[in-house]
């Protein structure tokens, strides 16, 4: 199961980045990572299965030109046990421009300082006008 989600995972990363779109490796979460610490929260761990469903949503919402959670239970609840959350964007052609701007934002900035939640995954996905989506996906 593992090995084939890493192989979903690789092929996706290479079709998207023809594509234009991208899922982020876990160096890219620094900022994450560091605004958990400024709140002495424990840091997150990447997960690949995380990033994968972020990807997923990313490329819908590029797909359709617009922002929502739509699905969001059905995409992670087989994936997360306990807590989630998903924040979602546009207009950051980078994620720390993403992640700062859900930091600007009470909500999103509320998702990525849960307590009760070890991993995230993140993703983005470029829609045929030139806007990048993104998605954090939050959980255990």
């Amino acid at each position: 199961m593992v090995s084939a989600m890493r192989l979903l995972l690789a092929v996706a990363a290479v079709h998207g980045a023809v594509l234009g779109m991208s899922i982020a490796t876990p160096a890219q979460a620094l900022d994450l990572n560091a605004l958990r610490a400024q709140h002495k929260l424990p840091p997150l761990s990447y997960s690949a299965t995380l990033a994968g469903a972020a990807y997923e949503h990313a490329r819908d919402l590029a797909r359709r030109g617009r922002l929502d959670h739509d699905g969001f239970r059905q995409r992670v609840g087989a994936l997360v046990a306990g807590t989630a959350a998903e924040n979602v964007s546009y207009g950051c052609d980078d994620q720390p421009c993403a992640i700062q701007q859900w930091a600007k934002s009470s909500g999103h900035r509320r998702n990525m300082l849960l307590k009760g939640i070890t991993a995230y995954g993140i993703a983005s996905a470029r829609a045929d006008n030139g806007r990048r989506y993104w998605v954090m996906v939050l959980g255990n």
